[in-house]
């Protein structure tokens, strides 16, 4: 019988190898507790911002060119005085170790592998130092917050300087935590086992984010510029600004002495019904203006996604919800073929777009992207 005349193929398939990165996704979702997958994927309020972080990037069409020679795609990216051979990086994501029992120790292992930067988050479900020795020489960077005891912040920066770490990156746009509903409707804590292991706990439980249950976290609504311009002069490692959405915060950001800018709304846990990442981007790199790297998280998906916005003006982009995904579905080998399933399709999107580079893409950006 002829299957393919049935409309089946005659080949075998295997649903459980991931295709696309939303195939992650959904072994996640299986494969955790429903409460956890909800705490990874949650977001604030309506989810206004998550969904624009995503569906942003559908709205930026490409107008690819023909006949150019792209037998060679050069993917790589140098910024903060290496390059690695891919314009992705991981986002901080707290307590690794609620999608997978080895957490960050498997993480930092399909980073170093890939020669890829891991921004390690302070409440890491592992303490800074053992993930530092379990991937000697991997591009590591630790995210912190200007907490309202600075003492906590400038113990964990000191903490990241001995064990080798290559950069702070210093979350900006937190003065407070969002409402997250899913958490407040799960009424959702820690399970046991997991915690961060950088911090004391306290008898505290706040269904919002298990964050403040920790001791001396408590962020501080009183930062500003001043207190950026303080820690970047108090550190030897660059300083990344992550949270830029205002190009009117480029110019304050760049004098109060941050290495580089990562446009972030945070994945939509924060303020919802604030711009998508990939529409604000245009406007901060204008503001820049070439004098610092960008960066960019927020709803990367597709190789397409990787392509739009480096040509937009991002060194790199960092994904935050996948890496967790391929991670509950595989440990570090879960996360290292997530990685090489989006830098493949990194590599067609730039082939098939006529551009042989990203510094080729940027350079052609009027005529390459299109809003609708």
């Amino acid at each position: 019988m002829n299957n393919e005349a049935h409309g089946t193929s005659s080949f075998a398939t295997d649903e459980s190898v991931p295709v696309l990165l939303d195939d992650y996704r959904e072994q996640a979702r299986a494969a955790l507790p429903g409460p956890v997958f909800d705490y990874i994927e949650g977001w604030a309020g309506d989810g206004l911002t998550y969904q624009n972080n995503r569906t942003d990037f559908d709205r930026l069409l490409l107008a690819p060119f023909v006949m150019r020679d792209v037998s060679h795609v050069d993917l790589a990216a140098t910024y903060l005085g290496r390059t690695s051979a891919l314009p992705i990086g991981f986002s901080p994501s707290a307590f690794h170790q609620l999608a997978h029992p080895s957490g960050e120790a498997a993480t930092v292992q399909a980073a170093h592998a890939n020669d890829i930067p891991m921004i390690v988050s302070a409440m890491s479900s592992l303490p800074l130092e053992d993930i530092a020795k379990l991937a000697k020489g991997a591009r590591l960077w630790l995210h912190v917050y200007l907490f309202r005891d600075r003492a906590v912040t400038r113990e964990l920066i000191g903490r990241a300087e001995a064990a080798g770490f290559e950069a702070i990156s210093l979350g900006l746009g937190c003065p407070a935590l969002g409402k997250r509903p899913a958490n407040l409707r799960n009424r959702f804590t820690l399970p046991e086992g997991v915690s961060a292991a950088n911090f004391a706990r306290r008898n505290t439980t706040d269904f919002n984010n298990p964050i403040y249950a920790l001791a001396d976290a408590e962020l501080d609504p009183s930062a500003s510029w001043r207190d950026v311009e303080s820690l970047c002069g108090a550190t030897r490692l660059s300083v990344i600004g992550k949270g830029i959405m205002n190009a009117c915060d480029a110019l304050p950001a760049m004098d109060a002495g941050l290495s580089a800018l990562m446009v972030s709304n945070h994945g939509g846990r924060q303020l919802d019904g604030s711009l998508s990442t990939i529409r604000a981007l245009p406007e901060i790199a204008e503001a820049v203006s070439g004098r610092v790297p960008i960066f960019l998280d927020g709803g990367v998906r597709r190789g397409t996604d990787v392509l739009k916005a480096v040509a937009l003006g991002a060194d790199a982009v960092f994904l935050g919800r996948p890496v967790l995904w391929a991670l509950s579905a595989g440990g570090t080998q879960g996360v290292m073929a997530m990685v090489k399933l989006l830098a493949d399709e990194a590599r067609l999107a730039m082939q098939l777009s006529g551009c042989a580079s990203p510094a080729e893409a940027r350079r052609k950006v009027g005529s390459l992207l299109r809003w609708i």
